[in-house]
């Protein structure tokens, strides 16, 4: 057993931080034992969230650097497979103490300090219409008939400049409901409260499955990208952002990366366990872009001065961070915070 770790007892094995409204799905990740950390937070011990084994090699312990609170989580890599992943990890429950109200994806523009309004809702529809390019250009123009689902849409960003350029309605997927009730009363979009299997989605119905920037979050990844293969058409497409842990800003920041964000992201898929995971499931890699933002890498520097809590102090993070990131332009080509990949359902 872990130092600092201890069994946890059955009765205490609650599940009702983040529980959705419907019945938890069938999970495919297999744990070990369940633990409690030295400040009282439950954790649980995995296998390979990929290839189910056991035997792995730690590659850093960080701590929470964008909420500052206590304790420590371990990143390793799979002796079989390669995959980074988090581990032990927190449960289900205790998921939801890192989600508080204020999380960055759940803030609207509205309830910023009004001079940084306009900055937040041109950079947040900068980054859909950025995302749309990047999925239509080894794909073509997204037709207005097309289905679409995004899963973690958050504040429904990039389903709302999709509906409003290309005419598509496309259903939004969250666990959260305060953003789930800002999508579907405030913007009047479809969208449903839960993961993607609790949705329970029709098979083969839809064109393009969306997870930008959620996968890393999720507790079962290799599940939801299977159901995303369940809902596709034959030949449809699944388009994924996630953080780029091969890049040299993780390898250079290591446990001060504003992109490792732990406990937050659970999961870390390079190249290769990416080429692995998806033709597993039954897909094949079209397209995988790198690209980086100044803004990612002002952080990390933000981090490595010693700054914490930043959430609390998102001004300053937004400000300063884009300030320590101008220095970088010039490196941006060679310095990849993120992969966007797409696959076909084959």
């Amino acid at each position: 057993m872990q130092r600092g770790l201890v069994e946890l007892e059955p009765a205490k094995r609650t599940r009702e931080a983040l529980q959705p409204a419907a019945p938890p799905a069938a999970s495919s990740v297999r744990v070990l034992r369940q633990l409690t950390s030295p400040y009282g937070e439950e954790l649980e011990e995995i296998a390979c969230l990929a290839c189910g084994g056991t035997q792995s090699t730690v590659m850093l312990e960080a701590n929470d650097r964008l909420y500052g609170k206590p304790g420590s989580y371990r990143l390793v890599r799979c002796r079989s497979c390669d995959l980074v992943y988090q581990n032990p990890r927190p449960t289900l429950a205790s998921l939801g103490a890192h989600y508080p109200n204020d999380y960055h994806c759940y803030v609207p523009p509205r309830k910023l300090p009004f001079f940084l309004r306009p900055l937040m809702t041109a950079a947040s529809r900068g980054q859909a219409r950025r995302r749309l390019k990047s999925i239509e250009k080894p794909l073509g123009r997204i037709q207005s008939d097309a289905r679409l689902v995004d899963v973690g849409c958050g504040l429904n960003d990039f389903l709302k400049v999709v509906r409003d350029e290309r005419g598509a309605t496309g259903i939004g997927v969250d666990i959260k409901e305060s953003v789930v009730g800002f999508v579907r009363d405030e913007l009047q979009m479809p969208v449903v409260r839960g993961t993607l299997r609790e949705a329970r989605l029709g098979t083969g119905e839809f064109d393009l499955v969306t997870m930008l920037e959620y996968l890393e979050h999720e507790l079962d990844p290799l599940g939801v990208l299977s159901e995303s293969r369940r809902l596709l058409k034959k030949g449809g497409h699944v388009a994924i952002e996630i953080p780029d842990i091969e890049g040299w800003p993780a390898r250079t920041f290591a446990h001060d990366w504003a992109n490792l964000d732990l406990p937050r992201h659970l999961v870390f898929f390079e190249k290769k366990t990416l080429e692995q995971t998806f033709s597993k499931l039954g897909y094949r890699i079209v397209s995988h872009e790198r690209f980086a933002i100044p803004l990612y890498i002002g952080i990390s520097v933000l981090f490595r001065l010693g700054c914490r809590d930043l959430a609390r102090h998102r001004t300053a993070l937004v400000l300063l961070g884009h300030m320590l990131g101008i220095p970088f332009l010039p490196a941006l080509p060679w310095s990849p915070e993120f992969s966007f990949v797409i696959a076909q359902a084959v």
